[in-house]
């Protein structure tokens, strides 16, 4: 009897002992033919083969996943079991959290957010999936702003991670205003990705792109210079449609490879929509193009571009009754299953070509909107349009100031959202000459770091006349010098400094208007602002 039970047990251990051999020769194969699809095994090393993202082997393969809202409001969403669930259930294969710097981000709480990051990237690593890590620039707009803090926190990560496949890294989320490419954004990336690439020489590095991360036509003409880079494109398909698509391709057939770091199925605001047939456009091509894609977002916010709806679990369990629209579309078009059927009921809101701003010249403006088969009514005397306004079938020439509202109107859908963009035309002579009392400067000292600060600048034009062309000057400090300068240019002579305007921003507007550039300064001892300063050659007022 006793014999008989020792043999048993290592008839028992032999059996194991084999079957555990087997999975372990089954699993070292599958991963050997990895496909990046929901990730349920190791992930590839990821690099950038001409402009695609591919794994390890060099096949192309399109990620797509959810962003998290704002981690300062709403990063409960995201944590290991939302992001499991995602992942067995919706098929998602990368995740984006979304780490706010200003706006109660991280910048005036790094402790908390950061540790929140941590999780999202750790639970990440234990479930085999891809996670952006997104330095979620906004109401900052200029990623030079807070630039030394982004270099710390991203040589932290780096060194924390930078040895998993799995980290992807955002520089710089939607860069906006007056901030532009060349001046601004690619100077930015190449003072932060040198500091990443020192300790993780692999990984993907996704950098914005100007306006709200469209123009990745015009990063295209100057492409940064390192391997495994990645250009952000975000679009919402209520706004976006068939010109920022034309962007993609141009970009593209550049070279560079495009990452859709953030869309919505809403317009640009969050809210109208959800606009299902425009989104559905937009799955296609970048399905089509192979372009990966991350979603806003997981959270139960009230408003259109939300997957869940408010009060919905923290940790996933999500039925079909748990998700709005925007998040069943999202659902299915990233690989999970439903039974319900996703229809879409307004018209996208009309866009234009040209964005609402001050300009010295007329401008041609051309309106669009992305649902198929609909008809653009306009005004461009302030009044809301109708069905009874002008149809739009040509560009609308601008030469005065002018407010053009538009509407989209399909037959069986709800009518679009109205647009309404306003562009100023200065049409006077150019006028260099300003008065003591007509020109005020506000000369702020913005962060800090011991030997040097951010610098902010507003020129205001508190006179009658519109200036038209600038230069700013006065005597720098003798325990200061200048670093980099943003929304202008600089020239020094002996101690003296000259400021000089972008050809955007030359206009100042009169009875109040405003520009705005800022540089960094290094510093020893105390830190002064200067005593006088000159608006084109006229002494002027300094706050």
């Amino acid at each position: 009897m006793f014999l008989d039970k020792k043999k048993t047990k290592f008839f028992k251990r032999t059996f194991s002992f084999k079957i555990a051999f087997i999975m372990l020769i089954f699993v070292a194969v599958s991963s050997r033919t990895y496909i990046a699809q929901a990730a349920t095994s190791s992930v590839s090393q990821l690099k950038i083969v001409g402009s695609q993202l591919c794994d390890s082997t060099g096949k192309a393969i399109q990620l797509k996943g959810m962003s998290s809202h704002g981690l300062q409001w709403y990063g409960d969403y995201m944590n290991y079991d939302s992001m499991k669930y995602l992942r067995d259930n919706w098929g998602v294969n990368v995740v984006r959290a979304a780490m706010y710097t200003d706006q109660g981000g991280y910048i005036s709480n790094p402790t908390t957010t950061k540790a929140k990051v941590k999780e999202i990237v750790q639970a990440a690593i234990d479930l085999n999936m891809y996670v952006i890590i997104d330095w979620h620039i906004l109401s900052d707009g200029n990623p030079n702003t807070y630039k030394e803090q982004s270099k710390s926190f991203f040589k932290e990560m780096a060194t924390t991670y930078g040895n998993h496949p799995n980290v992807i890294y955002e520089i710089c989320n939607e860069p906006n205003g007056s901030t532009t490419w060349a001046n601004d954004i690619k100077p930015y990336a190449q003072y932060i990705i040198p500091a990443i690439r020192a300790i993780d020489p692999d990984n993907i590095i996704i950098v914005g792109t100007s306006t709200w991360s469209q123009d990745v036509d015009t990063a295209a003409n100057s492409p940064l210079s390192y391997s495994n880079i990645m250009y952000a494109c975000h679009f919402y398909a209520g706004t976006h449609g068939q010109s920022l698509r034309d962007k993609i391709d141009y970009a593209m057939a550049k070279g560079i490879a495009v990452f859709v770091t953030e869309w919505g199925t809403s317009d640009a605001s969050g809210n109208g929509g959800p606009y299902i047939d425009a989104s559905q456009q937009w799955i296609d091509y970048m399905a089509n193009k192979k372009i990966s894609w991350v979603n806003w977002s997981l959270c139960d916010k009230s408003e259109a571009a939300s997957a869940l709806k408010p009060g919905d679990s923290k940790t996933g369990g999500w039925t079909d009754s748990d998700l709005t629209t925007s998040g069943l579309f999202v659902k299915k078009n990233i690989g999970g299953s439903t039974s319900t059927t996703i229809t879409s009921s307004q018209v996208s809101a009309p866009a234009s070509n040209i964005a609402a701003g001050t300009y010295n010249s007329t401008q041609t403006v051309t309106l669009s909107c992305s649902t198929l088969g609909d008809t653009i009514y306009y005004t461009t005397d302030g009044t809301t349009p109708t069905s009874s306004s002008h149809i739009y079938t040509s560009p609308i020439t601008v030469s005065k100031t002018t407010t053009i509202k538009a509407l989209a109107i399909k037959s069986g859908m709800t009518n679009s959202n109205v647009t309404s963009v306003t562009y100023t035309i200065v049409t006077t002579d150019t006028n260099t000459n300003t008065s003591n009392s007509s020109v005020e400067v506000m000369y702020t000292i913005g962060n800090d770091w011991g030997s040097g600060s951010t610098i902010n600048v507003t020129i205001k034009n508190n006179g009658t006349t519109v200036i038209n062309g600038w230069t700013l000057s006065w005597t720098q400090p003798v325990n200061q010098s200048n670093g980099s300068m943003w929304n202008a240019t600089y020239s020094t002579s002996g101690s003296s400094i000259s400021v000089k305007n972008m050809s955007y921003n030359a206009v100042i507007a009169a009875n109040g208007g405003t520009q705005t550039f800022g540089f960094n300064i290094n510093y020893n001892g105390l830190k002064t602002k200067p005593i006088s300063l000159t608006l084109n050659g006229i002494s002027c007022k300094i706050q």
